[in-house]
């Protein structure tokens, strides 16, 4: 599977498959996480005595389009939101 089908499939599949409106993909006015990685260098570094440790090779991450990792650090923005579904079935962050 190639990159772009994988990140589909770990995104814009589920997303889909949950109804989640206005996540998944990349548009205008959509949320934006996004996560800014080297698929060459990206590798898992946990372990079971030390599972808290970030995977390297990520170099960024925008949860709602604000910084949520920067430079390999966490920052201190918050931006994650619940998502709760309506009795319609619509999606809506709270």
């Amino acid at each position: 599977m190639d990159l772009p089908a994988m990140i589909h499939q770990l995104t814009g599949r589920p997303a889909a498959r949950l109804r989640l409106a206005g996540r998944g993909i990349l548009a205008t006015g959509n949320a934006a996480d996004v996560v800014v990685f080297d698929p060459d260098a990206i590798i898992d570094v946990a372990t079971f005595a030390d599972p808290r440790q970030p995977a390297a090779g990520i170099k960024h991450v925008f949860v709602n389009g604000v910084a949520a990792v920067s430079g390999h650090l966490p920052t201190s923005a918050l931006a994650g939101r619940a998502l709760r579904r309506s009795a319609e079935g619509k999606t809506q962050s709270t």
